[in-house]
């Protein structure tokens, strides 16, 4: 089947999903700065071998959590399998509280800070209790 200018219906199938994953790709960014937008919780997994965090993980589909950039309002989750860790930002801390923060069991949940600087790149350390530590960073858009 033809449309009046010679497409076909595969044309028109390619043209929606490339829409869709445009606009999924769009839904994805943060822009901190609208309004409307409400705080999210960003998901992070720490991989470990034995004593040793490996890298972090984003989200179900497990993108590369290294480098995370957030906004203020935003729900920090980090998680393990099984073991008890700690973070701990080298510097200046976009949390309220201590530049170290300790899990409870194999999770720990931390809010961003309304007073958190923006375009600011925060080091930090994930450390196994009794291990080895991994050093991502954290950007607040």
């Amino acid at each position: 089947m033809l449309f009046q200018d010679g497409r076909t219906p595969r044309h028109l199938f390619v043209f929606v999903l490339c829409t869709l994953i445009g606009a999924s790709a769009v839904a994805q960014d943060n822009n901190c700065d609208d309004e409307s937008r409400e705080a999210e919780t960003i998901r992070l997994k720490i991989k470990v071998q034995g004593n040793r965090p490996t890298h972090l993980t984003k989200g179900h589909d497990e993108a590369d959590g290294d480098t995370v950039t957030v906004c203020r309002g935003d729900t920090i989750e980090w998680k393990t399998n099984d073991k008890e860790f700690f973070i701990e930002f080298t510097e200046e801390t976009p949390f309220d509280g201590g530049k170290k923060k300790p899990s409870v069991g194999n999770k720990l949940v931390v809010t961003v800070s309304d007073e958190a600087q923006r375009g600011v790149s925060y080091k930090y350390d994930v450390g196994i209790k009794d291990g080895e530590i991994l050093d991502p960073i954290m950007i607040v858009d």
